[in-house]
């Protein structure tokens, strides 16, 4: 059997695409899925988690094979555009979904409690730049592709483009953050969590990294 030629593009990131295959991305990264005994959660976390990231970006990017989104990179510009209320709203009401369901209220805690050590972290270091890098993944059976890269130096352009000189990104050891130190970026903070997950402790290192354009 020959095997289909497989298509790679990049374009912005369109109201028509897939979000639910972006979302899985997402569950891929967190394991959401294998976590959560109940599947409705999982899937309300990843469409909450996502519509959170969508609420702060001003440029966003995917990468496509055979037309069907494999990988998104989402970034902001500081003191440009406008936040995207609707989002905000659509993630409010994932958010109270999930708060009805014990297991939803637990995974909300544990991303409020990441979000507030991130910002932490942040203020300690003291330190502003001019844009942020939301969020760059590929999906895991796409990984090794070379699609990361692209999206990275377009993401950088973006930020470059309109004035910034330099930006910042949260990343943990959950993500592959070695991909950015092959980059040259430079972690500027670090910080400790242990996390209960359905009864099991987990540890997690929490990283701040900025890149100088």
């Amino acid at each position: 059997m020959v095997q289909k030629k497989e298509e790679i593009a990049y374009r912005d990131l369109e109201k028509e695409d897939n979000y639910p295959r972006i979302e899985r991305i997402i569950g891929e990264t967190w394991g959401f899925s294998r976590r959560c005994k109940d599947k409705k959660v999982a899937g309300l976390l990843e469409k909450a988690y996502w519509a959170s990231l969508l609420t702060q970006k001003n440029f966003a990017r995917v990468a496509l094979i055979n037309g069907k989104p494999v990988g998104v990179v989402l970034a902001r510009r500081e003191g440009k555009g406008r936040k995207n209320f609707a989002m905000n709203f659509r993630g409010i009401f994932y958010k109270l979904r999930l708060a009805v369901n014990a297991e939803g209220r637990s995974n909300l805690k544990i991303f409020r409690e990441l979000n507030q050590q991130n910002r932490r972290m942040f203020k300690e270091k003291g330190e502003t730049f001019d844009g942020e890098l939301i969020y760059l993944n590929i999906m895991r059976n796409k990984k090794g592709k070379g699609l990361g890269s692209p999206l990275w130096e377009e993401a950088k352009t973006f930020i470059k483009d309109s004035g910034g000189k330099n930006f910042f990104f949260f990343t943990d050891t959950t993500c592959d953050y070695k991909f950015y130190e092959k980059k040259g970026c430079q972690r500027i903070a670090a910080s400790e969590k242990i996390l209960d997950m359905g009864g099991q402790r987990k540890h997690m290192e929490m990283y701040i990294y900025k890149y100088e354009l």
